[in-house]
């Protein structure tokens, strides 16, 4: 970013290592969302989302393991791109689940992403996961993709989600129409795994975060405890008051996953699952260009929501499959629901396809305003 003459405003607030889709689980409190002070921007990538929507920079980075660039982007209105896995060096983030991973751009407009995306996107020798691939020109790209004739995967599964919201719903299904206007065909199709996408998930992502995080013992790296009275007592005390709640439950799960006598019925299973969620995908995309869905099925919650983990875990069903994948996704503002949150359509696209995603949202944005309405707190900064 310095050499291409970018000036780092600063660093934002999120979700505890990454963890938690809210920004609540953050050690320096909650951040709110510009649309409603009242609620999350979302998380974990939570503070990007508000640095942006509350007009204090023009874009940001974010990172995205299970949807922590989307989710935020859509509870906020903003354009997000989670790249295909390996397409943005990940070096100098700290790590939670090294195979789902992945960074990416926030920005007001797919073409404020595609401007970042051009800086960072491309192999980077001190990021082993980077792919050696030529890199596109995100930007001169925007209108390579035809909207006339594209085909957009509609899953019948993700429509039926118990407690997707009525108004995401519908200005999903809004956003859908508008584009089969612009000459779009939408085809119905079966994503028969959709059910497998959470256990999965919580699954492989914790017992990752386990074996990452086991560096942070309070001898080579990390907090350490005041006056411990022995190893043992080091070890405990700088784990327990190191890690906040979210981490620790994360941490104590991937553990239990990874211990003998687990490690078979639990993580290898969970990745013998995750090679069918991808096959899933892929015969979709013999017969579609891109997969519409939600980003999330509701709108911002209320800070101090109290969602149950098991509650907070479900809201993220329709952006952990792409990271389980490998998938590039982007989460567009398509409206506003009855308290004027904003909501989020999300494209899913194939392997190396951010060009083609940055192209429809592009073009999408050409005939729509939602991503040029700002909030009030934003027009003040302005």
């Amino acid at each position: 970013t310095k050499a291409a003459g970018l000036v780092t405003l600063g660093k934002v607030n999120m979700d505890e290592f990454a963890m938690g889709s809210t920004s609540e689980s953050s050690y320096v409190g909650a951040t709110s969302n510009p649309w409603a002070l009242d609620h999350v921007p979302g998380g974990s990538s939570g503070g990007s989302a508000a640095a942006v929507a509350a007009d204090l920079a023009p874009f940001a980075t974010g990172t995205d393991t299970g949807g922590s660039i989307r989710q935020p982007a859509s509870f906020c209105g903003l354009t997000g791109l989670k790249p295909t896995y390996g397409r943005v060096s990940r070096f100098g983030i700290i790590a939670y689940a090294s195979s789902l991973d992945q960074a990416g751009p926030m920005a007001r407009s797919a073409e404020d992403c595609a401007y970042l995306m051009n800086v960072i996107a491309g192999h980077d020798a001190k990021d082993s996961t980077s792919v050696k691939k030529e890199v596109d020109d995100y930007v001169a790209n925007l209108n390579n993709t035809s909207v006339k004739g594209l085909r957009i995967g509609i899953p019948k599964q993700y429509f039926n989600v118990a407690g997707l919201d009525a108004d995401v719903k519908a200005r999903v299904e809004e956003s859908l129409k508008k584009l089969e206007e612009m000459g779009a065909t939408l085809v119905e199709i079966d994503l028969n795994m959709t059910e497998a996408y959470v256990p999965t998930y919580y699954l492989i992502a914790p017992a990752e975060a386990s074996s990452n995080l086991s560096r942070y013992d309070g001898v080579r790296y990390g907090y350490r405890c005041e006056n411990p009275a022995d190893l043992m007592d080091l070890y405990k005390r700088s784990r327990s008051e190191g890690f906040g709640p979210e981490v620790q439950r994360r941490i104590l799960i991937g553990t239990y996953a990874l211990s003998a006598g687990y490690y078979d019925a639990y993580y290898v299973k969970a990745q013998k699952v995750r090679r069918l969620i991808q096959q899933d995908f892929l015969k979709a995309f013999e017969n579609v260009d891109v997969i519409a869905a939600p980003a999330a099925p509701t709108t911002a919650y209320k800070i101090g929501a109290n969602l149950s983990p098991t509650e907070m875990y479900l809201g993220d069903i329709y952006t952990l499959a792409v990271n389980l994948a490998g998938l590039p996704a982007i989460n567009a503002p398509v409206g506003f629901d009855k308290d004027s949150l904003p909501v989020g359509l999300q494209l899913i696209g194939n392997y190396w396809s951010e060009s083609q995603l940055l192209s429809i949202v592009h073009q999408y944005q050409q005939n729509t305003d939602f991503h040029t309405q700002r909030a009030a707190i934003a027009e003040e900064n302005v």
